[in-house]
């Protein structure tokens, strides 16, 4: 019972172990379940936790998930837009981008299954909605800024339609985030492969002419 108490107390290096606990066995719970079947039950006893003690840290479920999904889009956004400051063009850049996806899916195993389980939530709660508006946004940034790259050093036609080319490596990366969640790593990874291949065999995007 003391070692109980203990576990349950939210106060320094034993609080913040407790937390990433506690948020980590929600990304999985939510990931298996869905939003709208997971509990706080279930997440606490995966988190090898009392429910009182979970509603220390986070008062509610949607509280939880909302401060996990904030997190993870955060960390992944800002991975993949390092991906991006190297030197290169912009199909070598975009592929580094998408090999740094790769890791994050490594890295966060669950993340995807979680991203699309919040989507199904997120009409009806506005803070998740506003979390994916943030990701929309930074990615927006992210590939506006290499394709105006591509276009001031020649790589693409000076009339070339910005906002429809960011848009199509916007959906490129949607959607492959969206296979993640639903098929095998290894095809998740090769479909990846596939579209580098066409982004440096030039065939994706336009040419200069």
């Amino acid at each position: 019972m003391a070692q109980a108490a203990r576990r349950g107390r939210p106060a320094g290096v034993d609080g913040e172990q407790t937390r990433r606990r506690i948020m980590a066995a929600a990304t999985e719970h939510v990931a298996e379940v869905g939003y709208g079947n997971a509990t706080m039950k279930s997440i606490a006893e995966r988190a090898g936790l009392t429910s009182a003690a979970i509603y220390r840290y986070f008062p509610t479920k949607q509280e939880l998930v909302s401060v996990i999904l904030d997190e993870l889009v955060q960390d992944i956004m800002g991975r993949l837009e390092r991906a991006t400051q190297v030197p290169g063009t912009l199909q070598e850049r975009f592929v580094s981008l998408l090999e740094e996806s790769l890791v994050c899916t490594r890295d966060h195993p669950a993340a995807a299954r979680l991203s699309e389980a919040v989507h199904l939530e997120s009409a009806r709660i506005p803070e998740f909605q506003a979390v994916i508006d943030s990701r929309l946004r930074t990615e927006e940034r992210i590939y506006t800024r290499l394709v105006a790259d591509a276009i001031r050093r020649g790589e693409l036609p000076a009339d070339a339609e910005r906002q429809a080319i960011a848009d199509t490596l916007i959906s490129l990366t949607w959607g492959l985030t969206r296979l993640g969640a639903t098929v095998p790593r290894a095809r998740h990874a090769a479909a990846i492969r596939q579209v580098e291949g066409l982004l440096t065999s030039g065939t994706l995007l336009p040419h200069r002419g």
